[in-house]
């Protein structure tokens, strides 16, 4: 790999270790293409990580770094997701008590959850919506709530600065053959940072299918927790679901042609959600929720870009007899492609698509 994709990984590490740390300032000194390393960076969604790795290990040495104005741009931007992060959690705080008063339980997925759990800071987990787990049974009381709160399923209008409605067609569609409802949104005039408040409510965890997965979402939500203001599935089920999130996003052919299928925050945050919990129950509590074979896609490809970091126990005892789906991509009728290229070539490749068949436009969503 080029030298700036292998400063991207180092800066992208939670907990990078000694050698990595002087490779890291090595490569920090040498002279590179910063424009790429920024925007890989920014891509991939790790830019909050990047700035804590060199607050920790490389800020003494800045009056020396090639990269100077490198580093600006990385504060700027760690500081403004920390402020958004905060906003988004007073935000989504204040709608699960709404919720829990009415007499629904809610547990928060990704993001501000993530960010609370794994990461030291808030600043180092980018996120833009919050993704709501409640019981499907549930869900029109959810949205009784959410519409006496000011929120309405639309999406975002930045040339009014407001909420454009879903069509009812749309919003029916994302609701039946989805694992959500379609976006919750309420402009924030209030904020300093956020324009509005989204929120995904999710009734599976099956996602990118019209599964209907009620035992595992109802078993997610019985070992939820309080953390930081927020009610969040317990680490192992985030450990779970942010592997299931990872896989899905993937192999799915409609999240690969807009891109989202090789982010590398996904792999971060298993990372993290690794370092600091003991993972010896990760294949059973997969097993039991029914997403052994998307946890191990995760963990075997986040130990292809960061060699090592995954237990070698936690794979050997999760590895299915046929690997073959680990390069494959589906829609709705069955697998679609098998990827030629190295899943990490692909992961800092733009141009992935080409290897494509068939038609590459994207569909209006609910279309």
């Amino acid at each position: 790999m080029s030298q700036e994709i292998e400063l991207v990984l180092l800066l992208s590490l939670p907990d990078p270790r000694p050698d990595e740390v002087g490779t890291m300032l090595e490569l920090l000194n040498a002279q590179l293409d910063w424009n790429q390393v920024l925007g890989m960076l920014t891509v991939h969604r790790v830019i909050g990580v990047a700035w804590h790795n060199f607050v920790r290990y490389a800020i003494e040495h800045r009056q020396t770094l090639r990269s100077g104005y490198f580093m600006k741009s990385l504060k700027s931007t760690a500081v403004a997701q920390r402020l958004m992060a905060q906003e988004q959690m007073v935000l989504t705080a204040e709608v699960q008590r709404s919720l829990s008063r009415a007499g629904v339980r809610s547990a928060i997925l990704k993001g501000g959850a993530v960010a609370a759990m794994a990461y030291s800071d808030l600043g180092m987990r980018a996120f833009h919506d919050n993704d709501l787990l409640v019981d499907r049974e549930r869900l029109p009381d959810v949205a009784a709530v959410l519409q006496d709160a000011g929120y309405d399923q639309g999406s975002w209008d930045y040339a009014t600065g407001s909420v454009r409605p879903a069509p009812r067609r749309q919003a029916l569609h994302v609701a039946m053959h989805s694992h959500q409802t379609y976006p919750y949104m309420k402009p924030t005039p209030e904020a300093s940072t956020l324009e509005c408040h989204r929120l995904d409510v999710h009734f599976s965890i099956d996602l990118m299918t019209a599964n209907r997965s009620d035992t595992a979402v109802a078993s997610l939500l019985d070992g939820r927790i309080e953390l930081g203001g927020l009610s969040v599935i317990s680490p192992i089920d985030m450990l779970v679901f942010s592997c299931v999130h990872f896989a899905k996003e993937a192999t799915h052919r409609s999240e690969v042609l807009v891109l989202k299928d090789l982010v590398l925050y996904k792999l971060v945050d298993i990372l993290a959600l690794m370092s600091d919990q003991n993972v010896d129950d990760l294949p059973v509590r997969a097993e039991r929720l029914g997403f052994s074979r998307e946890v191990y896609f995760a963990l075997h490809h986040a130990d292809v870009v960061f060699p090592g970091r995954i237990p070698r126990s936690v794979l050997d005892r999760m590895r299915p007899d046929d690997l073959g789906y680990l390069d494959e991509v589906y829609d709705g009728q069955g697998m679609a492609h098998r990827w030629r290229a190295p899943m990490v070539r692909r992961m800092f490749n733009i141009h992935r698509l080409r290897e494509l068949d068939g038609d590459l436009s994207i569909r209006e969503l609910g279309a």
